[in-house]
């Protein structure tokens, strides 16, 4: 893979810059490559890639840069399927955001409530969690989705597997019309182009894919 960018040719605001390149990043992989300059224009894309090939800070850098500038007074809404990568999408965006001024919520399941619905209170301007919980939040009205201007779901296919499909829907069917969506996935299965349909709108689609398997094919 040969890039096509720096992350200098990006066009984020010098304070962000300086977070990434002090975190070692200089050329970008081929998922952020394809997606990031599709996301800063504030369309709606497609991420096909596996784990560990840069997925997160394809869509961290871009929200941040959105909610510094055209996207003030907005919220990013990340929904993922497992405690451990909603933990991990929230210490890399701790660590792209230092100084910046921008906070974010964790709302994950199996962890108290109160302290997340304290959280909340604080109006976060980042709001990530897994499905069930994120539902719970809004239904107890700690949690409010009209102000969300870009909605990110990650590893789209694990979050279907583990059944959470209806939540999901729920979370979306709360959401403004006018919004980003971006959404990442492994696979796509007919279940998960039908939620893509619904959740997106004329979308970029970025292709990284490796090692695809005949247990994917139908």
């Amino acid at each position: 893979f040969e890039p096509k960018h720096k992350f200098t040719d990006f066009g984020f605001r010098d304070d962000l810059l300086r977070n990434i390149l002090h975190k070692g990043y200089t050329t970008p992989t081929a998922i952020q490559d394809g997606s990031i300059h599709a996301s800063l224009e504030g369309k709606d894309v497609i991420g096909l890639a596996n784990t560990g090939t840069g997925k997160t800070a394809a869509f961290a850098l871009p929200i941040l840069q959105r909610l510094l500038t055209d996207l003030k007074g907005s919220t990013a809404l990340i929904i993922a399927p497992t405690r451990e990568l909603a933990l991990q999408i929230d210490n890399e965006i701790k660590s792209f955001s230092k100084g910046l001024g921008i906070y974010t919520a964790l709302c994950l399941g199996g962890m108290p409530i109160g302290r997340q619905i304290a959280a909340l209170q604080r109006r976060p301007q980042i709001v990530i969690g897994t499905p069930g919980r994120l539902k719970d939040l809004f239904n107890q009205r700690a949690l409010k989705l009209d102000r969300v201007g870009i909605i990110v779901l990650d590893e789209a296919d694990h979050m279907l597997d583990m059944g959470f499909i209806k939540d999901i829907n729920f979370l979306l069917d709360q959401l403004p019309a006018k919004r980003q969506s971006l959404c990442f996935s492994a696979t796509i299965t007919p279940t998960i182009q039908s939620l893509m349909d619904k959740m997106l709108t004329d979308p970029i689609t970025v292709s990284v894919r490796t090692k695809e398997t005949s247990e994917h094919v139908d």
